[in-house]
Protein backbone atom coordinates (compact mmCIF):
# COMPACT_ATOMS: atom_id res chain seq x y z
CA UNK A 1 0.00 0.00 0.00
CA UNK A 2 1.35 3.41 -0.94
CA UNK A 3 1.64 5.85 1.95
CA UNK A 4 -0.01 9.26 1.83
CA UNK A 5 2.50 11.65 0.25
CA UNK A 6 4.14 14.27 2.41
CA UNK A 7 2.86 17.59 1.13
CA UNK A 8 5.07 19.82 3.25
CA UNK A 9 7.40 19.32 6.18
CA UNK A 10 7.18 21.64 9.15
CA UNK A 11 10.08 20.53 11.31
CA UNK A 12 13.10 18.22 11.30
CA UNK A 13 12.32 14.51 11.40
CA UNK A 14 12.14 13.55 15.05
CA UNK A 15 14.84 11.14 16.09
CA UNK A 16 14.30 7.81 17.87
CA UNK A 17 17.25 6.34 19.74
CA UNK A 18 19.01 3.21 18.48
CA UNK A 19 17.69 1.24 21.45
CA UNK A 20 14.14 2.41 20.76
CA UNK A 21 14.46 1.49 17.09
CA UNK A 22 15.68 -1.97 18.06
CA UNK A 23 12.68 -2.35 20.32
CA UNK A 24 10.37 -1.22 17.53
CA UNK A 25 11.82 -3.71 15.08
CA UNK A 26 11.55 -6.52 17.60
CA UNK A 27 7.97 -5.69 18.42
CA UNK A 28 7.01 -5.28 14.77
CA UNK A 29 7.65 -8.97 14.31
CA UNK A 30 5.41 -9.88 17.23
CA UNK A 31 1.81 -10.95 16.76
CA UNK A 32 0.56 -10.83 20.34
CA UNK A 33 -1.23 -7.72 21.57
CA UNK A 34 -0.01 -6.87 25.05
CA UNK A 35 -2.18 -5.21 27.66
CA UNK A 36 -1.27 -1.56 28.21
CA UNK A 37 -1.68 1.18 30.76
CA UNK A 38 -1.36 4.94 30.82
CA UNK A 39 -1.46 7.92 33.16
CA UNK A 40 -5.23 7.75 33.55
CA UNK A 41 -6.11 4.06 33.58
CA UNK A 42 -4.71 0.58 34.10
CA UNK A 43 -7.42 -1.19 32.13
CA UNK A 44 -6.48 -4.07 29.85
CA UNK A 45 -7.46 -3.57 26.21
CA UNK A 46 -7.63 -6.54 23.88
CA UNK A 47 -7.41 -6.79 20.11
CA UNK A 48 -11.18 -7.27 19.90
CA UNK A 49 -11.88 -3.78 21.23
CA UNK A 50 -14.25 -1.69 19.12
CA UNK A 51 -12.87 1.78 18.46
CA UNK A 52 -14.98 4.88 19.20
CA UNK A 53 -14.91 6.09 15.57
CA UNK A 54 -11.43 5.14 14.32
CA UNK A 55 -10.39 7.43 11.51
CA UNK A 56 -8.38 4.82 9.60
CA UNK A 57 -5.32 7.03 9.31
CA UNK A 58 -2.69 4.42 8.52
CA UNK A 59 0.96 5.15 9.17
CA UNK A 60 4.10 3.32 8.13
CA UNK A 61 7.34 2.36 9.92
CA UNK A 62 9.19 5.54 8.98
CA UNK A 63 6.45 7.60 10.68
CA UNK A 64 6.93 6.13 14.16
CA UNK A 65 9.51 8.79 14.95
CA UNK A 66 6.87 11.42 14.19
CA UNK A 67 4.36 9.62 16.43
CA UNK A 68 6.79 9.74 19.33
CA UNK A 69 7.69 13.37 18.64
CA UNK A 70 3.98 14.22 18.71
CA UNK A 71 3.51 12.48 22.06
CA UNK A 72 6.50 14.32 23.50
CA UNK A 73 5.25 17.67 22.25
CA UNK A 74 1.74 17.15 23.55
CA UNK A 75 2.81 15.78 26.91
CA UNK A 76 5.87 17.81 27.88
CA UNK A 77 7.14 19.98 25.01
CA UNK A 78 9.99 17.47 24.79
CA UNK A 79 11.31 17.93 28.31
CA UNK A 80 12.65 14.63 29.59
CA UNK A 81 13.48 15.92 33.08
CA UNK A 82 10.00 17.02 34.19
CA UNK A 83 9.44 15.72 37.74
CA UNK A 84 6.17 14.08 38.82
CA UNK A 85 3.10 16.30 38.70
CA UNK A 86 0.07 15.98 40.95
CA UNK A 87 -1.05 13.02 38.85
CA UNK A 88 2.36 11.36 39.45
CA UNK A 89 3.26 11.60 35.75
CA UNK A 90 6.81 12.55 34.80
CA UNK A 91 9.30 12.68 31.96
CA UNK A 92 8.88 13.49 28.28
CA UNK A 93 6.02 11.03 27.77
CA UNK A 94 4.36 11.65 31.17
CA UNK A 95 4.39 8.08 32.46
CA UNK A 96 2.84 7.55 35.89
CA UNK A 97 4.82 5.43 38.32
CA UNK A 98 2.66 2.30 38.01
CA UNK A 99 2.88 2.35 34.22
CA UNK A 100 6.59 3.10 34.22
CA UNK A 101 7.08 0.17 36.64
CA UNK A 102 10.78 0.81 37.35
CA UNK A 103 11.66 0.40 33.69
CA UNK A 104 15.41 0.12 33.22
CA UNK A 105 15.86 0.20 36.98
CA UNK A 106 14.68 3.82 37.33
CA UNK A 107 12.01 4.59 39.94
CA UNK A 108 10.38 7.33 37.83
CA UNK A 109 10.46 8.16 34.13
CA UNK A 110 12.09 11.56 34.62
CA UNK A 111 15.10 9.92 36.31
CA UNK A 112 15.85 7.84 33.22
CA UNK A 113 18.03 9.16 30.36
CA UNK A 114 16.22 10.11 27.14
CA UNK A 115 17.02 6.91 25.27
CA UNK A 116 15.48 4.82 28.06
CA UNK A 117 12.32 6.93 28.05
CA UNK A 118 12.18 6.61 24.25
CA UNK A 119 12.58 2.84 24.57
CA UNK A 120 9.70 2.57 27.02
CA UNK A 121 7.41 4.78 24.93
CA UNK A 122 8.27 2.82 21.79
CA UNK A 123 6.98 -0.36 23.41
CA UNK A 124 3.52 1.14 23.85
CA UNK A 125 3.46 2.90 20.48
CA UNK A 126 4.09 -0.35 18.61
CA UNK A 127 1.58 -2.26 20.73
CA UNK A 128 -1.13 0.28 20.06
CA UNK A 129 -0.42 0.41 16.34
CA UNK A 130 -0.58 -3.38 16.11
CA UNK A 131 -3.76 -3.40 18.14
CA UNK A 132 -5.51 -0.83 15.96
CA UNK A 133 -4.24 -1.94 12.56
CA UNK A 134 -1.77 0.97 12.32
CA UNK A 135 -4.54 3.55 12.81
CA UNK A 136 -2.62 6.46 14.33
CA UNK A 137 -5.85 8.18 15.41
CA UNK A 138 -6.10 5.70 18.28
CA UNK A 139 -2.66 6.50 19.71
CA UNK A 140 -3.88 9.66 21.52
CA UNK A 141 -6.93 7.83 22.89
CA UNK A 142 -4.79 5.02 24.26
CA UNK A 143 -2.19 7.42 25.63
CA UNK A 144 -4.65 9.76 27.30
CA UNK A 145 -7.40 7.46 28.57
CA UNK A 146 -7.57 3.93 27.08
CA UNK A 147 -10.85 3.16 28.78
CA UNK A 148 -12.51 5.44 26.23
CA UNK A 149 -11.56 2.98 23.48
CA UNK A 150 -14.18 0.62 24.94
CA UNK A 151 -16.68 3.21 26.13
CA UNK A 152 -17.30 5.80 23.39
CA UNK A 153 -19.38 7.98 25.72
CA UNK A 154 -16.18 8.84 27.56
CA UNK A 155 -14.72 10.50 24.46
CA UNK A 156 -16.47 13.74 25.40
CA UNK A 157 -15.50 13.72 29.07
CA UNK A 158 -12.48 15.35 30.70
CA UNK A 159 -10.77 12.43 32.46
CA UNK A 160 -9.49 12.90 36.01
CA UNK A 161 -9.64 16.72 36.08
CA UNK A 162 -8.12 16.60 39.58
CA UNK A 163 -4.85 15.59 37.88
CA UNK A 164 -4.88 18.82 35.88
CA UNK A 165 -6.52 17.57 32.67
CA UNK A 166 -8.66 20.13 30.81
CA UNK A 167 -9.29 18.50 27.41
CA UNK A 168 -11.88 15.85 26.65
CA UNK A 169 -10.51 12.70 25.03
CA UNK A 170 -11.95 13.76 21.67
CA UNK A 171 -10.42 17.24 21.97
CA UNK A 172 -7.07 15.71 22.88
CA UNK A 173 -7.32 13.33 19.91
CA UNK A 174 -8.13 16.19 17.55
CA UNK A 175 -5.25 18.34 18.77
CA UNK A 176 -2.88 15.35 18.78
CA UNK A 177 -3.69 14.54 15.15
CA UNK A 178 -3.23 18.17 14.22
CA UNK A 179 0.24 18.23 15.79
CA UNK A 180 1.08 14.93 14.09
CA UNK A 181 0.05 16.33 10.72
CA UNK A 182 2.13 19.44 11.40
CA UNK A 183 5.24 17.54 12.48
CA UNK A 184 5.09 14.86 9.80
CA UNK A 185 3.94 17.03 6.91
CA UNK A 186 1.34 14.34 6.25
CA UNK A 187 -2.12 15.87 5.76
CA UNK A 188 -4.67 14.12 7.93
CA UNK A 189 -8.14 13.61 6.43
CA UNK A 190 -10.61 16.00 8.00
CA UNK A 191 -13.88 15.04 9.63
CA UNK A 192 -15.90 18.25 9.67
CA UNK A 193 -19.01 18.31 11.80
CA UNK A 194 -20.92 20.70 9.53
CA UNK A 195 -20.14 18.83 6.35
CA UNK A 196 -18.03 19.57 3.32
CA UNK A 197 -20.67 21.78 1.69
CA UNK A 198 -20.52 24.32 4.50
CA UNK A 199 -16.78 24.60 4.02
CA UNK A 200 -17.36 25.92 0.52
CA UNK A 201 -19.53 28.84 1.52
CA UNK A 202 -16.83 31.28 2.54
CA UNK A 203 -18.84 32.08 5.65
CA UNK A 204 -17.48 33.73 8.81
CA UNK A 205 -16.12 31.24 11.34
CA UNK A 206 -18.31 30.71 14.37
CA UNK A 207 -16.34 30.25 17.59
CA UNK A 208 -17.83 28.57 20.62
CA UNK A 209 -16.91 30.30 23.86
CA UNK A 210 -15.32 27.98 26.40
CA UNK A 211 -15.22 28.01 30.18
CA UNK A 212 -12.20 25.71 30.60
CA UNK A 213 -9.44 28.22 29.89
CA UNK A 214 -8.83 27.03 26.33
CA UNK A 215 -8.78 29.86 23.80
CA UNK A 216 -11.25 29.51 20.89
CA UNK A 217 -9.55 30.55 17.69
CA UNK A 218 -10.00 30.88 13.94
CA UNK A 219 -6.93 30.01 11.88
CA UNK A 220 -5.21 33.37 11.30
CA UNK A 221 -3.63 32.91 7.85
CA UNK A 222 -5.41 32.55 4.52
CA UNK A 223 -4.01 30.26 1.81
CA UNK A 224 -0.98 27.90 1.83
CA UNK A 225 1.00 28.28 5.06
CA UNK A 226 3.06 26.41 7.63
CA UNK A 227 2.48 26.30 11.35
CA UNK A 228 5.91 25.93 12.95
CA UNK A 229 6.46 23.06 15.36
CA UNK A 230 9.98 22.99 16.75
CA UNK A 231 11.62 19.64 17.38
CA UNK A 232 11.90 20.27 21.10
CA UNK A 233 13.48 16.87 21.74
CA UNK A 234 16.28 17.52 19.27
CA UNK A 235 16.90 20.97 20.70
CA UNK A 236 17.15 19.62 24.20
CA UNK A 237 19.25 16.54 23.64
CA UNK A 238 21.04 16.43 20.30
CA UNK A 239 24.13 18.40 21.26
CA UNK A 240 26.18 16.80 18.49
CA UNK A 241 23.87 18.30 15.89
CA UNK A 242 24.45 21.85 17.13
CA UNK A 243 26.36 24.11 14.77
CA UNK A 244 27.44 27.72 14.84
CA UNK A 245 24.10 28.68 13.30
CA UNK A 246 21.99 26.39 15.52
CA UNK A 247 19.68 27.81 18.14
CA UNK A 248 19.76 26.54 21.71
CA UNK A 249 16.89 25.30 23.82
CA UNK A 250 17.23 28.44 25.93
CA UNK A 251 16.86 30.66 22.86
CA UNK A 252 13.81 28.71 21.73
CA UNK A 253 12.14 29.04 25.12
CA UNK A 254 13.03 32.74 25.22
CA UNK A 255 11.04 33.05 22.01
CA UNK A 256 8.12 31.43 23.81
CA UNK A 257 8.35 28.10 21.99
CA UNK A 258 8.55 24.61 23.52
CA UNK A 259 6.61 25.95 26.49
CA UNK A 260 3.07 25.44 27.72
CA UNK A 261 2.23 29.03 26.68
CA UNK A 262 3.72 28.99 23.19
CA UNK A 263 2.74 31.50 20.52
CA UNK A 264 1.61 30.32 17.10
CA UNK A 265 4.22 31.05 14.43
CA UNK A 266 2.98 30.62 10.88
CA UNK A 267 5.17 30.94 7.78
CA UNK A 268 4.00 32.09 4.37
CA UNK A 269 4.86 34.72 1.78
CA UNK A 270 4.96 38.50 1.80
CA UNK A 271 1.56 40.17 1.47
CA UNK A 272 -0.31 36.99 2.40
CA UNK A 273 -3.58 37.94 4.17
CA UNK A 274 -3.66 37.67 7.97
CA UNK A 275 -7.03 37.03 9.61
CA UNK A 276 -8.33 37.87 13.06
CA UNK A 277 -8.23 34.75 15.24
CA UNK A 278 -11.08 35.92 17.46
CA UNK A 279 -13.51 38.78 17.69
CA UNK A 280 -12.71 41.76 19.83
CA UNK A 281 -11.74 45.41 19.84
CA UNK A 282 -8.47 46.74 18.44
CA UNK A 283 -6.64 48.08 21.49
CA UNK A 284 -3.21 48.82 20.02
CA UNK A 285 -1.64 49.37 16.60
CA UNK A 286 2.08 49.91 16.36
CA UNK A 287 3.34 50.81 12.90
CA UNK A 288 6.30 53.16 12.85
CA UNK A 289 7.55 53.65 9.28
CA UNK A 290 11.32 53.75 8.79
CA UNK A 291 11.93 52.08 12.16
CA UNK A 292 13.24 48.63 13.03
CA UNK A 293 10.30 47.87 15.29
CA UNK A 294 7.82 45.17 14.25
CA UNK A 295 4.38 46.13 13.01
CA UNK A 296 1.91 44.78 15.55
CA UNK A 297 -1.83 44.80 16.10
CA UNK A 298 -3.49 43.88 19.40
CA UNK A 299 -7.12 42.75 19.46
CA UNK A 300 -8.66 42.33 22.90
CA UNK A 301 -11.69 40.10 23.42
CA UNK A 302 -14.49 40.91 25.82
CA UNK A 303 -13.13 38.26 28.21
CA UNK A 304 -9.90 40.27 28.56
CA UNK A 305 -7.65 38.07 26.44
CA UNK A 306 -5.42 40.04 24.07
CA UNK A 307 -4.31 38.58 20.73
CA UNK A 308 -1.04 40.17 19.62
CA UNK A 309 -0.20 39.84 15.93
CA UNK A 310 3.39 40.61 14.92
CA UNK A 311 5.14 40.35 11.57
CA UNK A 312 3.12 42.48 9.16
CA UNK A 313 4.58 43.70 5.88
CA UNK A 314 6.47 46.98 5.49
CA UNK A 315 7.93 46.52 1.99
CA UNK A 316 6.76 47.41 -1.48
CA UNK A 317 6.05 44.31 -3.52
CA UNK A 318 9.22 42.47 -4.53
CA UNK A 319 11.52 44.63 -2.40
CA UNK A 320 12.95 44.97 1.10
CA UNK A 321 12.71 48.74 1.05
CA UNK A 322 10.66 49.21 4.23
CA UNK A 323 8.58 51.79 2.39
CA UNK A 324 5.26 50.05 1.83
CA UNK A 325 2.21 52.34 1.75
CA UNK A 326 -0.48 51.92 4.38
CA UNK A 327 -2.69 49.64 2.28
CA UNK A 328 0.12 47.06 1.89
CA UNK A 329 0.74 46.95 5.63
CA UNK A 330 -2.61 46.83 7.41
CA UNK A 331 -6.27 46.93 6.36
CA UNK A 332 -8.89 49.47 7.34
CA UNK A 333 -9.83 47.28 10.33
CA UNK A 334 -6.51 47.92 12.10
CA UNK A 335 -7.67 51.04 13.91
CA UNK A 336 -7.77 51.41 17.69
CA UNK A 337 -11.32 51.16 19.01
CA UNK A 338 -12.66 49.31 15.99
CA UNK A 339 -14.59 46.06 16.35
CA UNK A 340 -13.09 43.12 14.45
CA UNK A 341 -14.75 39.75 13.90
CA UNK A 342 -13.05 36.36 13.70
CA UNK A 343 -11.86 35.61 10.18
CA UNK A 344 -11.71 39.22 8.99
CA UNK A 345 -8.48 40.34 7.33
CA UNK A 346 -6.46 42.78 9.43
CA UNK A 347 -3.23 43.04 7.44
CA UNK A 348 -0.58 41.38 5.32
CA UNK A 349 2.29 39.07 6.24
CA UNK A 350 5.85 40.34 6.19
CA UNK A 351 9.19 40.03 7.93
CA UNK A 352 9.05 42.80 10.54
CA UNK A 353 8.88 40.45 13.54
CA UNK A 354 12.46 39.74 14.73
CA UNK A 355 11.99 36.00 14.88
CA UNK A 356 15.12 34.32 16.25
CA UNK A 357 17.23 32.64 13.58
CA UNK A 358 16.98 28.87 13.58
CA UNK A 359 13.43 28.10 14.71
CA UNK A 360 12.35 27.38 11.16
CA UNK A 361 13.98 24.88 8.92
CA UNK A 362 12.25 24.88 5.58
CA UNK A 363 10.05 27.95 5.26
CA UNK A 364 8.33 29.26 3.23
CA UNK A 365 5.62 27.00 1.86
CA UNK A 366 7.40 25.39 -1.06
CA UNK A 367 10.61 25.29 -3.07
CA UNK A 368 9.77 28.16 -5.40
CA UNK A 369 11.32 30.73 -3.07
CA UNK A 370 14.80 30.43 -1.56
CA UNK A 371 15.41 32.28 1.69
CA UNK A 372 18.85 32.81 3.13
CA UNK A 373 19.00 30.99 6.50
CA UNK A 374 20.39 34.15 8.08
CA UNK A 375 17.39 36.34 7.26
CA UNK A 376 13.88 36.51 8.64
CA UNK A 377 11.31 34.54 6.66
CA UNK A 378 7.85 36.07 6.21
CA UNK A 379 5.72 34.92 9.11
CA UNK A 380 3.03 35.80 11.60
CA UNK A 381 3.70 35.42 15.31
CA UNK A 382 0.40 35.28 17.20
CA UNK A 383 0.71 35.55 20.98
CA UNK A 384 -2.12 35.55 23.52
CA UNK A 385 -1.94 37.15 26.96
CA UNK A 386 -4.49 37.51 29.72
CA UNK A 387 -5.55 40.82 31.21
CA UNK A 388 -2.63 40.71 33.67
CA UNK A 389 -0.10 40.22 30.86
CA UNK A 390 0.49 36.53 31.49
CA UNK A 391 1.08 34.44 28.34
CA UNK A 392 -1.60 31.94 27.35
CA UNK A 393 -1.16 28.98 25.00
CA UNK A 394 -1.79 30.01 21.39
CA UNK A 395 -0.12 27.07 19.65
CA UNK A 396 -2.63 24.43 20.74
CA UNK A 397 -5.70 26.45 19.73
CA UNK A 398 -4.00 27.28 16.41
CA UNK A 399 -3.51 23.55 15.77
CA UNK A 400 -7.17 22.95 16.57
CA UNK A 401 -8.22 25.76 14.22
CA UNK A 402 -5.97 24.47 11.44
CA UNK A 403 -7.15 20.90 11.83
CA UNK A 404 -10.81 21.94 11.80
CA UNK A 405 -10.67 24.33 8.85
CA UNK A 406 -8.16 22.86 6.37
CA UNK A 407 -9.55 23.03 2.82
CA UNK A 408 -12.43 25.32 3.88
CA UNK A 409 -13.00 28.65 2.17
CA UNK A 410 -11.69 31.33 4.54
CA UNK A 411 -12.79 34.51 2.81
CA UNK A 412 -16.09 36.08 1.77
CA UNK A 413 -17.73 39.40 1.08
CA UNK A 414 -17.63 40.12 4.82
CA UNK A 415 -13.84 39.86 5.10
CA UNK A 416 -12.67 43.47 5.11
CA UNK A 417 -14.28 46.91 4.57
CA UNK A 418 -13.06 49.34 1.94
CA UNK A 419 -10.60 52.13 2.58
CA UNK A 420 -11.69 55.67 1.84
CA UNK A 421 -8.77 56.22 -0.57
CA UNK A 422 -8.04 54.50 -3.87
CA UNK A 423 -4.72 52.93 -4.87
CA UNK A 424 -3.39 50.68 -7.60
CA UNK A 425 -4.42 47.04 -7.23
CA UNK A 426 -1.68 44.51 -6.39
CA UNK A 427 -1.65 40.81 -7.31
CA UNK A 428 0.18 38.41 -4.97
CA UNK A 429 0.95 34.88 -6.11
CA UNK A 430 0.56 32.01 -3.64
CA UNK A 431 3.10 29.21 -3.49
CA UNK A 432 1.05 26.14 -4.27
CA UNK A 433 3.50 24.38 -6.61
CA UNK A 434 0.62 23.66 -8.97
CA UNK A 435 0.55 25.53 -12.26
CA UNK A 436 -2.89 24.12 -13.02
CA UNK A 437 -4.46 26.08 -10.17
CA UNK A 438 -4.71 29.85 -10.54
CA UNK A 439 -4.00 30.76 -6.93
CA UNK A 440 -3.46 34.36 -5.95
CA UNK A 441 -4.61 37.21 -3.76
CA UNK A 442 -5.61 40.58 -5.18
CA UNK A 443 -5.34 43.60 -2.92
CA UNK A 444 -7.90 45.77 -4.65
CA UNK A 445 -7.83 49.51 -5.28
CA UNK A 446 -9.92 49.95 -2.11
CA UNK A 447 -7.52 47.93 0.08
CA UNK A 448 -9.80 44.91 0.21
CA UNK A 449 -8.83 41.33 -0.68
CA UNK A 450 -10.07 38.90 -3.26
CA UNK A 451 -8.67 35.37 -3.51
CA UNK A 452 -8.50 32.77 -6.28
CA UNK A 453 -8.02 29.01 -6.09
CA UNK A 454 -5.92 27.80 -3.20
CA UNK A 455 -5.56 31.39 -2.06
CA UNK A 456 -9.19 31.32 -0.88
CA UNK A 457 -8.75 28.21 1.27
CA UNK A 458 -7.30 27.56 4.72
CA UNK A 459 -4.09 25.50 4.51
CA UNK A 460 -4.91 23.91 1.14
CA UNK A 461 -3.16 20.79 -0.10
CA UNK A 462 -3.54 18.14 -2.79
CA UNK A 463 -6.11 16.30 -0.68
CA UNK A 464 -8.62 19.14 -0.87
CA UNK A 465 -11.54 17.83 -2.90
CA UNK A 466 -12.68 21.27 -4.04
CA UNK A 467 -11.18 24.58 -5.13
CA UNK A 468 -13.28 27.69 -5.84
CA UNK A 469 -13.87 28.22 -9.54
CA UNK A 470 -14.39 31.97 -9.07
CA UNK A 471 -12.77 34.66 -6.93
CA UNK A 472 -13.91 34.94 -3.32
CA UNK A 473 -13.98 38.12 -1.25
CA UNK A 474 -15.58 41.58 -1.21
CA UNK A 475 -17.16 42.24 -4.60
CA UNK A 476 -16.75 38.57 -5.56
CA UNK A 477 -17.90 35.15 -4.35
CA UNK A 478 -18.31 33.78 -0.87
CA UNK A 479 -21.10 34.32 1.61
CA UNK A 480 -22.53 37.80 2.09
CA UNK A 481 -24.42 36.64 5.18
CA UNK A 482 -23.17 37.64 8.62
CA UNK A 483 -24.44 36.80 12.10
CA UNK A 484 -26.94 39.23 13.59
CA UNK A 485 -24.42 40.11 16.30
CA UNK A 486 -22.20 41.77 13.70
CA UNK A 487 -24.62 44.65 13.61
CA UNK A 488 -23.49 45.72 17.08
CA UNK A 489 -20.05 46.99 18.02
CA UNK A 490 -18.31 45.26 20.90
CA UNK A 491 -17.59 47.14 24.11
CA UNK A 492 -14.82 46.19 26.49
CA UNK A 493 -15.48 46.47 30.20
CA UNK A 494 -13.97 49.53 31.84
CA UNK A 495 -11.69 47.38 33.98
CA UNK A 496 -10.25 45.78 30.83
CA UNK A 497 -9.30 49.17 29.43
CA UNK A 498 -7.86 50.18 32.79
CA UNK A 499 -5.81 46.98 33.01
CA UNK A 500 -4.50 47.48 29.48
CA UNK A 501 -3.55 51.06 30.28
CA UNK A 502 -1.80 50.08 33.52
CA UNK A 503 0.08 47.13 32.03
CA UNK A 504 3.68 48.26 31.78
CA UNK A 505 6.36 46.71 29.61
CA UNK A 506 8.05 45.47 32.77
CA UNK A 507 4.97 43.45 33.67
CA UNK A 508 4.71 41.68 30.32
CA UNK A 509 7.07 38.83 29.31
CA UNK A 510 9.68 40.11 26.86
CA UNK A 511 8.46 38.06 23.93
CA UNK A 512 4.88 39.27 24.40
CA UNK A 513 5.46 43.00 24.60
CA UNK A 514 2.94 45.32 22.99
CA UNK A 515 5.47 47.15 20.86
Amino acid sequence: MTPIPSICRYSPMARVSAIAVAALLALSAATTVVASTDAASTDTVTSTTIAPAPQNIAIYPDEIGNVMATIRYMESRGQYGIPPNRGNASGAYQFIGSTWANHGGYAHAYLAPPHIQDERAALDVVRFLEQWNNDVSMIPVMWYYPRASREPALMDVVPVPSAGNVLTIREYQTRWLGVFATISGQPVPQTLSLGEAVGRLGAPPLLNQRDDGIVPMAYPVLGPSRLATPDCNALANDAEAQTDTSISRADIEAAGLCTAQAPAIIFGVKLQPIRAAAEGVVTAVNDQPNSDRPITVTITATNGLSYIYAGFNNDNQGTDDGGAPDHLRLTALAEVGRTVRAGQIIGFMGDTDPLPIGIRVDAPTDSTVVIDPNVIAPHLRLSVIDVKGNPVDAFGPAVDALFGSTCKAGIGQWSVPARSTFTAAVTVETTDNNNEVDSEWIITSTGQVQANGWGALISPNEQCTWVPAEPYGPGAGGSDQTPDSWGRDLNLAAQVWVSLALASDDAVPANFLRF
